[in-house]
């Protein structure tokens, strides 16, 4: 009698310890709603899984003293979800991104050519090395003149990727620009703007402070001034860039717009500036190297 109640009693002890809920639910992309095929679901600690199937559901029983699920699926990242009262789960699955950027390590020369006023010039950009996870770092300079009294300096200094997530990074970009334009008009104007990306749309945000004269008018302007742009890229077949912003100082503007353009390791672009009186159209051809 007393070997009967022993085995009965680790029977139902046995029964008890074994004792498992059924969870049933639908694995669906973050990013699009849509049902997720072949998703590993797996009772954390163990080896006891299943898979979504075409539909993107699953079933499956979890003993009671478990109570977390991984999921996990090629190009998603890993999710654990803790397992509450609800039986019925409906599971997100955020992408998950490797960024490449092409633009490291470069350095670029470009004849560059106003075609309205400085003939003559060139550009020279270099990309460095980024290190510990830091951001990208470029920085160039560009020289138009037509030989005489009109000279035409842009540089800049730009950190480039930060904030980086599959959807979204951000620029902050410096420039300098310095103009002297048929012995009447001289302009030194200072920028730093944000670039916010997002995907293949670009929002340009800045403040600027410009040094103009004009000489024929005895016309002085010293003002600090915001800059809003938009920007795109456009993917195959043009493979291009296309950007425009303006500052607003005050009884001042200043217009830029450009598009770049990439085509079999030969790089080009087409830029607009205009200032009050002086306007220059710039178009420019070079190479980029990596090294």
């Amino acid at each position: 009698m007393k070997k009967a109640l022993l085995l009965l009693l680790l029977f139902s002890s046995g029964i008890t310890f074994c004792q498992s809920k059924e969870y049933s639910g639908i694995v669906k992309a973050k990013s699009d709603n849509l049902p997720l095929p072949g998703v590993n679901v797996i009772i954390k600690g163990t080896k006891i899984g299943t898979q979504t199937d075409f539909n993107g559901s699953f079933k499956i029983s979890v003993p009671d003293s478990l109570n977390v699920l991984s999921f996990s699926f090629l190009g998603m990242v890993p999710l654990e979800y803790k397992l509450k009262v609800e039986k019925n789960l409906e599971i997100f699955l955020k992408e998950d991104c490797n960024i490449d950027w092409f633009d490291e390590r470069h350095i670029g020369f470009y004849l560059n050519s106003g075609l309205i006023n400085n003939p003559v010039g060139g550009l020279f950009h270099f990309s460095f090395t980024p290190n510990y996870n830091w951001p990208t770092i470029k920085t160039g300079i560009s020289y138009q003149t037509n030989l005489q009294e009109n000279k035409f300096l842009n540089a800049y200094l730009n950190f480039h990727h930060l904030f980086v997530s599959c959807d979204f990074n951000a620029d902050i970009n410096s420039f300098l620009r310095n103009l002297e334009y048929d012995n009447n008009i001289e302009l030194t104007a200072y920028s730093v703007e944000t670039i916010l990306n997002f995907n293949r749309f670009s929002a340009i945000v800045g403040l600027s402070t410009i040094d103009y004269n004009k000489a024929s008018e005895n016309e002085n302007i010293n003002s600090i001034g915001p800059t809003f742009g938009l920007g795109t890229w456009i993917g195959q077949p043009f493979l291009m860039s296309v950007s425009a912003k303006t500052t607003i100082y005050k009884n001042l503007s200043e217009y830029h717009a450009e598009i770049k353009k990439q085509y079999k390791g030969v790089y080009g672009f087409l830029k607009y500036y205009k200032v009050n009186d002086f306007n220059e159209l710039s178009l420019g051809i070079g190479i980029e190297l990596s090294y």
